[in-house]
C-alpha cells in the first residue's frame, strides 16, 4: 500500500509498521521523517518534482510518500472489552469521511471500528492521509454483515445505538457501560433493518435551518457527548 503525507508517514513510523521505501520530493522539509527512517534503516529515495508527482495518488502529498504493508483488519472479538466502546459504520462510502471518523474515534479512545465488506470504503491511501495516521492506532474489524455483528455484540453484553434525526438526544441518554454506536451512510443514514436491530436511537440537537450534518462531524459530536458521561 502507498501512503502519503507527513503525518501519515510519521505515525506509521511511530507505530513500527513495516515500511519498504520512502520517496521524498527534492527540497521537501521532512527532516524528522528522514531521521527516523535512517535510524530504522529504511530505504529513502529522492525524486525530482515531476517524478514524485507521477507517483503520488492523492492531492497535496506534502513531498513525501511511502510503500508500506497493507492494513491488517482484526476480528470482532479483538475489539470487545469490558466497559467497551465501539463504533459501527453503516455503508460509509466516502474515504475522506472514513479517514476523518477513524481520526475522531482514535482521539475519543474508541476500542475499535466495525465496517462491512461491501458498500463501504476500505483502508486506502486517502483514508490513511485523511486520518492523519490514526489508522495505525485504531483496530478495525471488517465483517460480512453489519447486522450479524450487532447481534454478536448484543450477545456479548453491548447496548447498541444508531443515529437518526428523530432519536433521543445523546446528552439525555445513558451512554455508560458497554456500548456500540452505529453511524449511517452519508446520504441515506442507517438502513431500516439495521436500525431495527439496535436497542435505541440517538440524535443531535440542532438549532439552525439545516437538519443534517456530515457523517464524520455527527460521529464526533456523538462520541464526545458519550465521553462526557463515560469519563
Amino acid at each position: 500500500m502507498q501512503i502519503e503525507g507527513r503525518n501519515s508517514i510519521l505515525e506509521t513510523l511511530y507505530a513500527n509498521k513495516k515500511v519498504d521505501i520512502i520517496y521524498i520530493e527534492s527540497g521537501a522539509k521532512v527532516d524528522d521523517i528522514v531521521k527516523i527512517a535512517n535510524n530504522k534503516k529504511i530505504r529513502i529515495e529522492y525524486l525530482n518534482k515531476t517524478d514524485f508527482n507521477k507517483r503520488a495518488k492523492t492531492p497535496k502529498p506534502q513531498g513525501v510518500l511511502a510503500l508500506v504493508e497493507d492494513y491488517k483488519y482484526v476480528t470482532l472479538d479483538d475489539i470487545i472489552k469490558d466497559d467497551g466502546f465501539i463504533v459501527l459504520l453503516d455503508s460509509i462510502e466516502d474515504p475522506y469521511n472514513l479517514g476523518s471518523i477513524i481520526r475522531t474515534c482514535e482521539c475519543a479512545g474508541v476500542d475499535g471500528i466495525v465496517i462491512p465488506k461491501h458498500r463501504s470504503a476500505s483502508i486506502n491511501e486517502t483514508v490513511y492521509k485523511t486520518s492523519a495516521g490514526a489508522v495505525n492506532h485504531m483496530k478495525i474489524a471488517r465483517v460480512g454483515s453489519l447486522n450479524d455483528a450487532i447481534d454478536y455484540l448484543k450477545d456479548k453484553g453491548y447496548f447498541v445505538f444508531c443515529t437518526a434525526m428523530d432519536g433521543v438526544p445523546a446528552k439525555e441518554t445513558n451512554l455508560k457501560g458497554k456500548i456500540g454506536i452505529v453511524i449511517g451512510n452519508e446520504g441515506s443514514g442507517v438502513h431500516r433493518l439495521t436500525r431495527q436491530k439496535c436497542d435505541g436511537t440517538l440524535s443531535i440537537q440542532m438549532y439552525g435551518k439545516l437538519n443534517s450534518l456530515n457523517a464524520s462531524v455527527a460521529c464526533g459530536i456523538i462520541l464526545f457527548q458519550a465521553l462526557d458521561q463515560r469519563h
